[in-house]
């Protein structure tokens, strides 16, 4: 029998609903009693780590992070892994979206997060709605090196523009959905399951220890690594149809691993 020793999740569309900006009242508590069982617990998120930290604030020194979709990994204060994106790479990704006047450009560092100067509105939104560290450049080429992540933001959704995008860098870059309105591009092989590795690592976790949690394609890598790869029931079709198990809510099955159901073979696969 497999004793479940982590338990990771997504949080856009799958801890934290669309639309939302505090997690469930509930949820730092039960990590506090997963922590009291000796099941550590991990955000997983395309999210920089102080916003992560500014969420999860009541137990943010007792968690560990998978952050920016998986191009960095924290545990104990300690950063484990960054993976930064080519310089060229970027500027060049940065300029072709700039060619789309309706489309946003957000350039991700491990510690802040860039906006060009004149977005003022999505500007606004990154940073008191999404509550992401983030400064305004004047050139936002100037923000690229030493980033690990560069998005594409579209208030009414980004779906019909994904496919051009992972045909144009998609042999160079990991081109996923972030989310109905945000597409991440991230150096190539560079996904949520790279940094899970390098955490898991330094934890002496082996991947089939693990449940994930994940409702887009951000998540796939991760969840089919893990030993129990779950979907929450709004997750894309993609994600629905590679997960072990379909789950109304990440919150109702951490109360079921509390509840004694901890270990993976307790969960029946679909």
């Amino acid at each position: 029998m497999t004793k479940i020793k982590l338990i990771a999740s997504d949080l856009d569309g799958t801890l934290l609903p669309y639309g939302t900006t505090e997690l469930g009242p509930e949820v730092c508590g039960l990590i506090k009693q997963l922590n009291e069982q000796g099941i550590r617990f991990a955000p997983a998120s395309g999210r920089q780590l102080d916003n992560l930290r500014l969420l999860f604030e009541p137990v943010k020194d007792e968690i560990t992070y998978v952050c920016q979709n998986g191009a960095g990994a924290v545990a104990d204060g300690r950063r484990l892994c960054f993976f930064p994106m080519d310089e060229a790479l970027g500027r060049e990704i940065v300029t072709e979206v700039k060619r789309f006047p309706e489309l946003n450009v957000f350039v991700s560092r491990f510690d802040c997060s860039y906006v060009e100067e004149g977005r003022d509105a999505f500007f606004a939104h990154v940073r008191d709605v999404v509550r992401l560290k983030t400064e305004m450049a004047a050139d936002i080429c100037s923000a690229v090196p030493g980033c690990s992540k560069i998005s594409i933001y579209k208030e009414e959704g980004t779906e019909e523009h994904l496919p051009y995008w992972q045909k144009k860098f998609g042999d160079r870059c990991s081109v996923v959905s972030g989310g109905p309105q945000w597409i991440d591009i991230m150096p190539k092989g560079v996904n949520k399951q790279t940094a899970m590795k390098v955490l898991l690592e330094y934890l002496g976790i082996r991947p089939e220890e693990t449940m994930v949690f994940g409702d887009n394609t951000n998540d796939l890598e991760m969840l089919e690594a893990a030993g129990i790869g779950a979907a929450v029931e709004t997750a894309v079709p993609e994600i629905l149809a590679c997960a072990d198990v379909v789950v109304s809510s990440v919150e109702d099955a951490i109360r079921e691993v509390l509840a004694g159901k901890n270990r993976i073979e307790d969960w029946v696969r679909k």
